[in-house]
């Protein structure tokens, strides 16, 4: 590890815990909270299969979620400065979705007027979810390699211009009531069993084919993710799942099964702020070219 350069990301990524643990990246949670209870840290305070269960028992109880604060940063800032890092890396959820990145820069400009031996830079991924968990887990592989500061800078805005973030929901309901898509659009895909494919293009959802059903939704969402690959071996590859594991190991069979695909394919649970979004059962692809 490259001890002259931290990383820290929010946790609307969701990457990998045994990632974070292997490659020393600091997290910042969101928050978020049910009718009538308390705010609750993600990854914090409450375990996702439990977040996932209260969403089937009580439908209508639609989370809230919140972005950190300014001060959720400094803190991670100081534990890191603590121990003797300078340079930081900072990723988060597109600016578009949450206010994560606004707060991180507020934060930013406030450590480095603190101290002025640190460099920050910090970064909107443009996406959410596992495109952005591809995109750190990029970004972690480059400071493992003891590659220069400046360079893996770079590198990530060249990369963030590249990522996709592919994604199906099992139920159009939460994305009706996040905003993210219209009344009649629900009522129509849960009438007909609709399942669009849709993805996230600078942090807006934008829909790509409209599919009847489970199973053909998830395999034409590999179909469109391979048209889009020139050299798979060349990419991060991240699938998460909302509680439907048997589903994500069947978009890893049928992608190895269409392009021979021998490396790792990272998995990982939907995080619980993205999750609040889309519902239980939601699952997508994100992928970007190694840097």
């Amino acid at each position: 590890m490259n001890k002259a350069i931290c990383q820290i990301v929010d946790s609307s990524g969701s990457v990998p815990r045994d990632l974070i643990k292997k490659y020393n990246i600091s997290e910042v949670p969101f928050f978020f909270k049910f009718d009538d209870t308390n705010c609750y840290r993600e990854n914090v305070d409450y375990e996702i299969t439990e977040f996932y269960k209260h969403m089937e028992e009580y439908p209508e109880d639609v989370p809230k979620t919140s972005s950190p604060n300014i001060n959720d940063w400094l803190t991670v800032f100081e534990e890191r400065y603590a121990r003797g890092d300078k340079k930081y890396i900072v990723t988060t959820i597109s600016s578009k979705l949450s206010s994560s990145f606004q707060t991180a820069i507020s934060a930013k400009e406030i450590f480095e007027e603190r101290y002025n031996d640190v460099n920050i830079e910090v970064i909107s991924s443009t996406t959410c979810a596992c495109g952005q968990a591809a995109l750190e887990i990029g970004i972690a592989k480059m400071i493992d390699s003891n590659r220069d500061f400046r360079d893996i800078v770079e590198t990530i805005h060249s990369m963030v211009t590249n990522i996709n973030t592919l994604f199906v929901v099992n139920s159009l309901t939460y994305m009706k009531a996040g905003g993210r898509i219209g009344g009649a659009t629900a009522f129509l895909g849960k009438l007909i069993n609709i399942k669009p494919v849709c993805e996230f293009i600078d942090g807006v959802v934008h829909p790509i084919k409209a599919i009847r059903g489970r199973k053909k939704s998830l395999k034409t969402m590999i179909d469109i993710a391979v048209s889009r690959i020139i050299d798979i071996n060349k990419m991060i590859i991240i699938i998460q799942n909302a509680e439907c594991q048997e589903d994500a190991d069947y978009m890893c069979n049928y992608l190895r099964e269409k392009t021979n695909f021998g490396c790792q394919i990272f998995k990982s649970t939907l995080g619980i702020i993205v999750g609040a979004h889309s519902g239980p059962g939601a699952i997508g692809i994100g992928f970007v070219e190694h840097p």
